[in-house]
């Protein structure tokens, strides 16, 4: 694939971030001969995971040819204090990776902060989904991103942009796709896949699905890059980036319900900095909500999720 710097398949492994990161920091801190063979923009893909990680140690396990499980190597040339904007870029690059094979059907894809791609009505016709999940409503998850860091030697104040790759931190971004499984071998109610949406022909295959991914992604990172880690100052054809971010993403907009660690807040999402900018109910200061392991859930209109 001509898009990566090297491409790398296997039949069947544990998790893809696990392995690569073993790979490039077996001693916890990043080895500068394993990085020098997966440059930037190299990627590891599973035919099939049995031990796959989501946010918060999810498992997620997929059973070979049915899904698409990569993992990219990338060091982006931004400000570490910049870093957060990266699952949303490739969040929103997977959703304009999955539009083509929508085309046509009564779904549109979106992004769920932080780190998942999801599928809505899009009010064209009958939708083959019966009722509502709590927390999701008639939304369903097509994918999710799990990004980990491997900070660079000599670290850094993440104030400035590394001049050169080999001084950038290492990410690895994970992106998993549900793309052969029949709706029976989903493994949640509220998760979906592209043949379970009524999706078919080769845009439905998995290898397809990374052919389409993979240059949108670096292709995204460069306009990034190139903005100095700011989406709102690189343009695209329909504004800037950061406009593009924020049109993409469902949870803008939404009254939802937000766990963390240190209690649950309802509100609506108001404002996305990559942080998620939220109004509670009932009024007081908004509140600026990290990612972290904050878990995100559709609020119902009576507050309960």
């Amino acid at each position: 694939m001509s898009t990566t710097t090297r491409l790398v398949t296997v039949d069947a492994t544990g998790s893809t971030n696990d392995d690569l990161r073993q790979e490039l920091a077996p001693a916890g801190r990043l080895d500068a001969a394993a990085a020098d063979r997966w440059p930037h923009g190299s990627a590891l893909r599973a035919l099939a995971q049995t031990a796959g990680r989501g946010r918060s140690g999810r498992d997620w396990v997929t059973p070979p040819g049915v899904a698409l499980t990569v993992s990219f190597v990338l060091r982006p040339l931004v400000p570490g204090d910049r870093l957060g904007w990266l699952p949303l870029l490739a969040g929103l690059a997977v959703r304009d990776a999955l539009a083509p094979a929508l085309e046509g059907l009564p779904w549109r894809a979106r992004t769920k902060w932080p780190n998942d791609v999801v599928v809505e009505p899009s009010g064209e016709g009958k939708v083959g989904v019966d009722g509502e999940v709590p927390g999701w409503g008639r939304a369903r998850k097509i994918a999710g991103i799990l990004a980990e860091l491997i900070p660079a030697p000599g670290g850094g104040d993440g104030a400035g942009a590394p001049v050169r790759r080999e001084e950038a931190p290492v990410v690895i971004l994970g992106i998993g796709v549900n793309v052969g499984q029949p709706p029976e071998a989903l493994p949640v109610p509220w998760a979906a896949s592209l043949r379970s949406l009524g999706a078919g022909g080769p845009r439905s295959d998995p290898g397809a699905v990374l052919e389409a991914v993979a240059p949108r992604l670096l292709r995204l990172l460069g306009e990034w890059e190139a903005a100095g880690g700011d989406p709102d100052g690189a343009l695209t054809a329909t504004g800037t980036l950061g406009q593009d971010l924020r049109e993409a993403c469902a949870t803008l907009g939404a009254r939802i319900r937000v766990s963390t660690p240190g209690g649950d807040v309802s509100g609506t999402a108001v404002g996305l900095e990559p942080e998620l900018r939220l109004r509670p109910d009932g009024g007081g200061p908004e509140r600026l909500i990290m990612a972290g392991d904050a878990s995100v859930r559709a609020a119902e209109p009576d507050g309960r999720t």
